[in-house]
């Protein structure tokens, strides 16, 4: 929700300040705020831990090759949110649409995500494989790109490339509790796969700036998001294929 009021707020911001550095900083300010809350909820977090837990599995997995690929999906994965949510608008306007057509598509972008995650719960209760909604969400992404390259119905892709992005995102977030044997080993993978993963995914905006600064035009850079998108489902098939999944909840979970 935080992702789709800003980028619906944002435009009017632009235009009631007169800048669009004054717009962006506005968020800054959420940011401060966080930061208060963050060190509230720190006072209340208990020293020491069980006696009983198994430090050693706690190690982050660095040497680890499912880790690794693990890390790299969710690193592709962050990348192509973050072009989008830095591109998205300008790519659209470039097509000849209003700036407030295309603040509108990042909106849908954004919104679409919420219920595609809450969603992902239902559906896997119905097919347990996690390698198949992966692949499925990241074809959906794929087409929202696909359709966004040849300016077919901008906002019918951004709602895509969005359903495939929240699916996917909360996918991600569960794989290192399927793929792990404890709390702690679940929380170093997971440490390891957002903490690198969202190193990669901030490259997403710069990469994308520079070649459209390269080639003035936003044609390569879509095509270089398609690329990292099927790039995005090979590590995700390493990752995932041929992993049995623990049996948790009543629930068999095969890749």
């Amino acid at each position: 929700m935080g992702a789709a009021l800003a980028s619906g707020i944002s435009a009017p911001l632009q235009t009631w300040l007169n800048s669009w550095q004054g717009a962006l900083a506005v968020w800054g300010i959420l940011g401060i705020i966080a930061v208060g809350v963050w060190a509230l909820l720190l006072r209340r977090i208990k020293h020491g831990t069980d006696s009983g837990t198994n430090h050693s599995s706690g190690k982050i997995p660095w040497g680890n090759t499912k880790a690794w690929f693990l890390t790299l999906s969710f690193g592709l994965l962050a990348m192509l949110f973050y072009a989008v949510t830095a591109w998205l608008p300008p790519m659209i306007q470039s097509m000849g649409y209003s700036k407030w057509y295309a603040a509108n598509a990042l909106t849908i972008f954004a919104v679409v995500q919420i219920p595609a995650g809450l969603l992902m719960r239902s559906l896997l209760k119905k097919v347990t494989s996690r390698l198949l909604w992966l692949i499925v969400a990241s074809l959906v992404e794929l087409a929202g790109f696909i359709m966004i390259m040849f300016a077919i119905q901008p906002w019918i892709a951004a709602m895509l490339i969005g359903l495939g992005a929240g699916t996917l995102f909360s996918l991600n977030l569960l794989l290192p509790i399927d793929m792990t044997g404890n709390p702690q080993e679940a929380a170093s993978w997971a440490a390891m796969t957002q903490s690198v993963g969202y190193v990669i995914g901030a490259a997403g905006p710069l990469i994308l700036g520079w070649i459209h600064d390269t080639t003035h035009s936003f044609s390569a850079a879509i095509i270089g998001m398609i690329i990292v998108n099927l790039l995005m489902m090979g590590f995700q098939y390493l990752a995932v294929s041929k992993k049995p999944m623990k049996q948790a909840d009543g629930i068999v979970r095969n890749a």
